[in-house]
C-alpha cells in the first residue's frame, strides 16, 4: 500500500472488550494510538505517518497470539482486512507434562 506522505493512513483495529483494546494501545504506543468504546464495541485507533502496516499487522498477530484471540479486523482509510493469527500445528514444549501418564514407565 504506498500512501502520499503529506497525507497519513487512519488506521482502526476492533478489540474484544477494553482491557484488550488498552494492551494493543500498549504495545502500539509509539504509534500513539487511543482505545475508543462506542456502547459495549471497542477499538483501537491511530494514524500512521510512515508507511507501517507490515509492523502493525505483525504487532496485531501478537497481540492476537497474547491474549489467545483467533483474528480481528483492521480497516485502513475505509478498507477492511482480516488480521488472523494460525493455531499452532504442535503442543508447545512440556504441554502435558503434569498428566497422569508422564511418569508411567517409571518403577
Amino acid at each position: 500500500m504506498t500512501t502520499d506522505p503529506a497525507r497519513p493512513t487512519w488506521i482502526r483495529v476492533e478489540a474484544p472488550d477494553a482491557p484488550a483494546a488498552l494492551a494493543l494501545e500498549q504495545r502500539l504506543a509509539h504509534l500513539h494510538p487511543s482505545a475508543v468504546g462506542h456502547g459495549t464495541s471497542w477499538c483501537v485507533e491511530f494514524e500512521d505517518f510512515d508507511d507501517r502496516r507490515e509492523e502493525i499487522e505483525a504487532g496485531v498477530r501478537h497481540w492476537l497470539r497474547t491474549l489467545a484471540l483467533r483474528s480481528t479486523v483492521l480497516t485502513a482509510d475505509g478498507q477492511e482486512t482480516t488480521i488472523a493469527v494460525e493455531a499452532p500445528s504442535e503442543e508447545p514444549l512440556g504441554a502435558g507434562y503434569d498428566g497422569a501418564h508422564v511418569l508411567e514407565h517409571e518403577p
